[in-house]
Parts: C-alpha cells; structure tokens; sequence
C-alpha cells in the first residue's frame, strides 16, 4: 500500500501551502503551530472553536457583573501612562474613562500592566470617544478592564464581532492571533468542486462546504457552533462519506469472488473436537460459530469481525474456525499483538488440538531461536511445504520470509492493536484469503460502523455456562492495610492475586504508584509469600518467568502494569486489585477486571483510589461497580474518552474526528454509507472522491482508490 505516491488534485493545492505564507507567522510562531495544529492550510482550517462569546450582550455599566464579557462607549477623562521601563514588567498604566448616553457617572478603568507606553499614547487621548471590549473586573468597588481585548474608535464599531469564537490555546498563541490567520486563511479557501449529491443538498438545505467552514470560525449566532447546527452537521457528514469510502475501499481490497469449498457439515474431525471439548458451548457461540462456517464456505471471501465481552469464549470460536477452514488441506493463522499473549493462546490451543493429533506451530520473531525443539528456518520450511496446518504468531506472520503453502483463514486477535496496513497485508499472504478479527473491548455499534464499516460484524455477549459475576468493591487508597489483610486471607485459602499499577518506574512529576515500587513493598509485607513481577520492560525469559511462576501458583501474587490487559488466562486467580483507577478508561478496568472470574469460584475485582477523587471520576468508577456489561461500558467510555483511546493509536487513524460527534451525529452514518456507495460506484465521481480524501488526510485510502 505505501508504494503508491500520494498526489493531492491541483484544485486544493492552496489547501496544502504552508502556513509560513500567512502573514504574522514567523520562523518561532511556525514551529509552535505545526506542533500543535499541523503544517498545512487545511490544517487550521479544521482547528475548531470550543465555544464562542457574544460580545454585545451586556452593554451596560450599570448591569455587568464581574467576569463578563462587556463591549460599551466610554470618554477618556484622564490617563495615566508612566514613561515605559522594559526592566519593571509589571509597571502600570491607567485609562479612567466614563460611560457615555446613560451610563454618565459610571467609571471604567481601563488597565495595562507592562505595557509599551507609545502604543497607549496613539490609541488614548483625553476627550476621545472609543469602544472597548474585554473581562469586566469589580476591583474595590471599582470597574475595570485589564487589557481590553478590543479598543476601536466610536467610528468603528463594526470592527469588535458580536459572536466571537474562542479556540483552545497553548503556549505563544493567543486569541486575537489565532483568529486572524485562520480568518486569512478562509480568504485563501480555492473554488472546490461539490461533492455531495443534490437530493442530500436539498433534504438537508446543505450551505455548500467553503461556507460551512467560514460560519464555523465566523458565528452570526450562538447556535452556529452547535454540534446539530446545520453547518455542523454537512462537515460531519463530509467527514463520514470520506470514512466510510475508505473502509468500502479497505473491504474491496480484501474481498474476493473466491471457490466454493466443499462443505464438511459431518467431518469426523469437528465432531471429535465437539466431543473432547471439557465444558458445553453457549448458544451464542454456536450461532456465530455458524455465521462464521457460513462465510467460510461462501463463494466471496469473508471480512468478518468478532466482538466478545470479556471472558464470552473468543478462543474457541477462532479455533473452530480454523479446524473448518483446514478441512480442505489449507492453512490458517492466529496473529495476536504480543509474543506472552501468542504464547498463551498456542498453548492452550494445543492442549484442545492434542485429541485430534493435530500440531499447531508457533512464529515469533527472529530473535526467538526455540519453538519446542524444532528451529525456525524448519517452522518456515514447514510453513511453506503446507506440512503445518495451524500458526500461531506475532507480526512475524506477516513478514516476507514468510511464504504460505495455501492459506486460507487469518484470524486477528485484539483487532485494536493492529492497524489497517497488517489486515491487507495478511490477506496478500495467500489467494482470497478469509479475515476473521476478534477484539474483547466491545465496541458501541456507532464506532463500529466508522472503525470497522468494511465488516460484518457478529457479538458474543453471553458468558460460559457457570461463570460468576466479579464483586466490584471501590475503596480509598487509604484502606491499602485493610486490603492486604483481605488479600493474605484469601492467599492462605488458596487464592492467585493480580495486582496492577499504571507506572513502571518512579516519577517526581506523578503521584501515580510505580509498579517497581510496589512490587518491593508487597514483597516486604509478604515476608512467608513469593511475589512476581510483569511489565513490558523485561525481557521475554523474564516475562514467561513471572507468568508461568503465577500459573503455577509458586507466585501467589503478580505485580504488572497493563501488560496483561488481554489474553491473559489463569483460572485460579480470583483478586484483582488495580491501583489509580481513576487513571484509566472504563473499558480498560473492564478488560482486566476480567483477568479474574473465569472458573466457578468466587472473584473480586478491588479499584483503589487517591483520596482527592474529583466527582466525575467517582461516577466513573460508580459505573464499573454496578456494571458488568462491557457493551454499556464501552458506551459510557466513548462518551467520556472519545473514540480514539477506545480503538486504540494504530487503528484510530482515521478515527480522529474533527467534525464528528458520534453521540450526536450517529443517525448519519447510514447516508454517509449509502453516499459512499455510490460515489465509489459512479465511475464519474472518482475525482470527487480524491478531493474529499484529501481534504480530510485519508492517504490510506487514495492509495486503495488509486489502485495501490
């Protein structure tokens, strides 16, 4: 995919200039905006207001209460302006104005601290009349404004907006320039060729787009900035047709007319599977288990994802899958973010497979020379002979060494940790190959539409026939001495212990508990029980140590960061403990939450928290308490998160909206879907896809439309 260059149309080029072109911005102002915003035009463009303030609402000395915003006619009655002294920063100057029509007897002091004096001088002169805008102070009684925003003759009112937007700032940026070079860079916006259809134009009485994002950085009212503002919700809409062409690009690209295989609804070796199995299957798996076989034996390659509540029985699914789509000779691959997590899945794996005499390999990176005896030059050779029939592996599946005998079935474990780019890449590893990618942090049906629109989609949400529900305690950090002795009962009953911390290391900026830290007092104040310790910081040998001593319960407590977030499978452990809960998103607790409670036997999950909880984190904390649905979780979680952190860096790519609330804007992305359709499918239209594109940086997706 990243062969192709990207080549934007020569009608928005203007889009693309720099910003150094815009006038006020020099060599310092340059650096700070393209770490911030971004290098190009189109850049600020869609950097957006928070909010905007009406200037003109209290006009009224009389009325103002301290904190507003007032614009008002005043006279210059006296001015004091010390001779300015570059060393004395805080050296103060004073305008003392009177209202004018009613508002006669009321002083205004207009103050600047610091300020150069000439600049004063040539704007203030007693007797002038002069509008002035800014924060209205009550200073000892008296009123005042301390560097007005705006001061402009009586003449010139015009010059002070009434609806003024407000942008987040950040060091060496202020409003007043913020507004002006996004306001010079409107005037810069080319003629754009309308992409939107005229039915949808006219249903929703669309401005066209150079509009819409004019009156976004230009508000005539209050409501202009409103996420259901009609201005709002044509850029929202822009911006979902540009996502969904891409994920249509993304599933024609995967897709594929492929053979019909021959269907082995009576094989001999999936009964024996069934029969060896040591618990029952839910219904629910069952039903996707089918959908899946369904798929895998259709005449158009599948691109299916999974989504599993924690604990819901993803594995078993996957391995059914695999056993189906191998009946016919083919191979099939499991590839999982991480080397502990490809581990843990191949052995279990191959504890079910053993009835059935079938060896599933493992493929970690080249660094790792031993795979239970057998080196990896002969996995490879293997692989590429079709002797081995089932994979298990890290991104090392997708290497160029590797070469497939026939692969017909890629399974994606914890789909979030993997972009777009290794989903193509592992379907070009053999002919029309099947996708299957699974995911435990379920995902709210309006973010999968947007993250994962190139799929179908089927959901596990029932839990393995006896499975308890976790008891969900949140308690102050300071009742860590009560939880110890909780936790040192239950070690002597036999209990395993996970004990999370979000850092690894000490930091004299954070009060958060470092990992490295905790680990040596548990070990101090568990003199009798061993401790393990698992971060993403040791080696491998390290890792697999600390794991497999807590599996085997010589450890009776773990001590990790998020490391062990997913996939992680001990059934004897029964405690969860994570410190700082207040720190992490809700469907993380949930995920790891999750790392306990898969037996029969009675589990807690305890969150600890620093003493200064604000009101809003202890709501959060108060929904995973009463909750154990992730997918209401999850939906809680987009709310206060935003879909970025839910998916994940790599495939939130495209999932940084700027226009978008999927809260608001949810019940649009059915047209934007259809829209795209049709664009994709109007040969005509190809020209207006690559201008929307690339408005909106989707360089994944000019690829695929360009062929690449």
């Amino acid at each position: 995919m990243s062969n192709v260059i990207i080549k934007r149309p020569k009608e928005i080029f203007e889009l693309f200039s720099s910003l150094g072109n815009l006038s006020g911005v020099g060599e310092k102002k340059i650096n700070l905006l393209e770490k911030k915003i971004g290098p190009y035009l189109i850049n600020l463009l869609f950097y957006l207001p928070h909010k905007s303030i009406n200037r003109f609402q209290y006009m009224s000395l009389k009325e103002v209460n301290h904190g507003d915003i007032l614009t008002c006619e005043v006279e210059v009655v006296e001015i004091n302006i010390p001779p300015f002294n570059f060393r004395k920063k805080n050296n103060m100057s004073r305008i003392i104005t009177f209202g004018l029509n009613n508002e006669k007897n009321v002083r205004l002091d207009i103050v600047y601290f610091g300020q150069n004096t000439q600049y004063l001088k040539n704007i203030y002169k007693v007797g002038n009349r002069v509008f002035v805008s800014g924060k209205f102070e009550n200073f000892n009684g008296l009123g005042q404004i301390a560097h007005p925003d705006y001061v402009v003759k009586a003449t010139e009112k015009k010059l002070i907006p009434l609806f003024q937007p407000i942008y987040p700032l950040f060091y060496g940026i202020n409003q007043k320039f913020i507004s002006k070079i996004i306001n010079q860079g409107i005037k810069k916006i080319p003629l754009i060729p309308e992409w939107l259809n005229k039915d949808i134009l006219i249903k929703y009485k669309f401005p066209n787009w150079h509009t819409c994002i004019s009156r976004i950085h230009n508000p005539e009212n209050n409501d202009d900035l409103n996420l259901n503002s009609i201005f709002r919700k044509r850029l929202a809409l822009d911006e979902l047709i540009a996502n969904q062409i891409s994920m249509l690009l993304i599933k024609n690209k995967i897709s594929k007319i492929k053979e019909i295989k021959k269907c082995y609804s009576n094989s001999e070796l999936i009964e024996n599977f069934y029969s060896n199995l040591p618990f029952e299957l839910t219904g629910n798996q069952i039903k996707v288990i089918n959908e899946i076989k369904g798929d895998i034996h259709s005449n158009k390659t599948m691109v299916r994802m999974l989504q599993g509540d924690v604990g819901s029985g993803k594995t078993i699914v996957a391995v059914i899958s695999m056993l189906n789509a191998i009946l016919d000779g083919s191979q099939a691959v499991l590839m999982v973010p991480t080397e502990i997590l490809a581990i843990q899945h191949f052995n279990t794996i191959k504890d079910l497979l053993m009835p059935l005499k079938i060896e599933p390999t493992l493929l970690l990176g080249e660094s790792r020379s031993v795979y239970d005896n057998k080196t990896r030059s002969n996995i490879i050779k293997q692989i590429e002979d079709g002797e081995i029939k089932i994979i298990i592996g890290t991104h090392a599946l997708i290497s160029k060494k590797i070469i497939y005998n026939n692969l017909s079935l890629a399974v994606i474990d914890e789909q979030h940790r993997f972009g777009v780019k290794q989903r193509v890449e592992i379907t070009e590893k053999g002919n029309n190959v099947d996708v299957l990618v699974m995911t435990a942090t379920p995902i709210p049906r309006s973010l999968a539409l947007t993250a994962y629109g190139d799929m179908d989609i089927s959901v596990l949400s029932e839990k393995p026939i006896g499975r308890k529900l976790i008891n969900t305690y949140v308690l102050s950090q300071t009742k860590i001495a009560e939880v110890l002795s909780s936790i040192e009962r239950a070690i002597k009953a036999g209990a395993l212990v996970y004990w999370v911390c979000p850092l690894i290391e000490d930091s004299e900026n954070s009060d958060l508990i470092a990992v490295n830290e905790r680990y040596n007092f548990l070990k101090n104040n568990f003199k009798n029980i061993n401790v393990s310790l698992i971060h993403g910081k040791q080696n491998q040998i390290e890792r697999e140590k600390s794991m497999n001593d807590f599996k085997s319960g010589e450890s009776k407590i773990l001590v990790a960061t998020t490391v062990i977030e997913v996939g992680v499978d001990v059934p004897e452990a029964t405690i969860m403990v994570i410190e700082c809960a207040e720190r992490f998103g809700l469907a993380q607790i949930h995920q790891l939450r999750g790392r306990v409670g898969r037996s029969n036997k009675e589990s807690s999950c305890i969150l600890l928290y620093n003493s200064n909880l604000s009101s809003i984190a202890h709501s959060r904390l108060k929904i995973l308490k009463e909750n154990d649905d992730g997918f209401k979780i999850s939906e809680h979680d987009l709310e206060l998160r935003g879909p970025g952190e839910i998916l994940g860096s790599k495939q939130s790519g495209n999932l940084e909206f700027k226009f978008v609330d999927l809260h608001i804007h949810n019940h649009m992305i059915p047209v934007a879907r259809d829209e795209a359709r049709k664009m994709l499918e109007n040969e005509y239209d190809k020209e207006k896809i690559n201008v929307l594109l690339s408005i909106f940086e989707n360089n994944d997706a000019i690829r695929l439309l360009k062929g690449g």
